[in-house]
């Protein structure tokens, strides 16, 4: 189906380029494109927060505003270059049609990778809709289920590399977002349930069927850190030979409206592959900013309980029970396979949920460090 609108938006736009446009047409509305695409990625998760936060939209808020932002700026942009642009360029017929050919490949190729991010971040699944991996099979990360034309990477990696090359920030969409179309898609794995999923609790409560799906999204504020100086929430261990990273975050229980995760029926659920460690390599250039430039990112192989690494699939629910959740926090212990001399930069939970881990010294985890995580002096303040 992906592959089928990314068809029939190229020959649609290509058919428009050959019939209406003139040489500055053509260049116009190609650059039009470009600027709308570019304001879209920039500027839709603020404006979806901005709704979130306010209990509106929720899993649809993200899909509507980068939506609309594309079609209002790129259409903005199209009718004031018509206004101000009126000198016509005739370089005879051959020139035109093949600047037309190329500027309505190439926006074609754009508006096609918007509408397939888009989808991508559509909290849906079925065979209309576009998803990389299934909700109901295991997750393979480096297999997912691709368009013949990939033109969501085109247009997500043309904003990627304006992010974090010459026109970069102090926050690049490199690093907030390296990988964006992984983590969009793995995302929404569980936000439909097959018809008697069973939702296990993290304590082994695996005889009860929750048919209430896992939202995509929560606060901005839902994920926390322990705010004590003394506590190490990002340790790195040994666990079969291999180097793993464990960090530890809380989940506030509350209403999203509220500043929580919860869902509408009062409860915490997500699976692992809502949740995601962003790293910078060791010969990354990091530009004077741990958030410039690019990173790396790795997903949640399982959770430290008690000393030990319990191994979890991505796709797997998971409900914390009422016992599980203290001062409103459900606090766990994530275990991504990074190497120990990588350097942490973000934590990331759900669509919209992100904590600073540059603060955090990376430690060789101990008795004594997990003790001291695991006392009162966890405890968040309650906003």
């Amino acid at each position: 189906m992906a592959t089928i609108i990314v068809i029939l938006a190229l020959l649609l736009t290509l058919a428009f380029f050959y019939l209406k446009c003139s040489i500055m047409q053509s260049l116009t509305t190609l650059w039009s494109a470009v600027l709308a695409t570019l304001v879209s990625f920039n500027y839709y998760e603020l404006v979806a927060g901005l709704l979130i936060s306010r209990g509106y939209g929720l899993q649809w808020a993200h899909t509507g505003c980068f939506v609309i932002l594309f079609i209002v700026v790129f259409a903005l942009l199209r009718s004031l270059v018509e206004y101000l642009v009126t000198a016509s360029v005739d370089l005879g017929q051959t020139p035109k049609l093949v600047i037309a050919l190329i500027c309505g490949a190439l926006t074609g190729l754009i508006i096609s990778g918007n509408l397939l991010v888009a989808m991508g971040l559509l909290p849906m699944h079925g065979k209309i809709f576009y998803s990389r991996y299934a909700y109901d099979e295991p997750v393979v990360l480096n297999s997912p289920k691709t368009p013949a034309l990939g033109t969501d990477g085109f247009t997500a990696g043309l904003f990627s590399h304006v992010s974090s090359g010459s026109m970069s920030s102090k926050q690049s969409f490199g690093v907030f977002h390296t990988d964006y179309l992984t983590q969009i898609h793995l995302n929404k794995l569980r936000t439909k349930i097959k018809e008697g999923q069973k939702s296990q609790s993290s304590q082994g409560d695996q005889g009860r069927t929750d048919q209430t799906p896992v939202l995509a999204v929560c606060s901005s504020e839902a994920l926390v850190l322990p705010r004590d100086k003394e506590q190490k929430p990002v340790r790195w261990e040994m666990v079969e030979d291999k180097e793993v990273m464990i960090v530890r975050a809380g989940v506030q229980a509350k209403k999203i409206a509220d500043g929580g995760a919860n869902n509408a029926s009062g409860k915490i659920n997500f699976f692992p592959g809502q949740i995601r460690l962003v790293a910078k390599e060791p010969n990354s250039n990091r530009s004077g900013s741990a958030m410039a430039g690019k990173a790396v990112s790795f997903y949640p192989i399982g959770f430290w309980k008690n000393g030990v690494a319990t191994s979890s699939d991505l796709n797997e629910i998971k409900t914390p029970n009422a016992a599980e959740i203290k001062d409103r926090i459900y606090w766990m212990d994530v275990v991504f396979e990074c190497p120990k001399d990588n350097t942490p930069v973000l934590l990331q939970f759900k669509q919209n949920a992100v904590v600073d881990l540059t603060p955090h010294q990376v430690v060789k985890n101990t008795p004594e460090i997990e003790q001291a995580l695991d006392s009162e002096g966890q405890k968040e303040e309650t906003l």
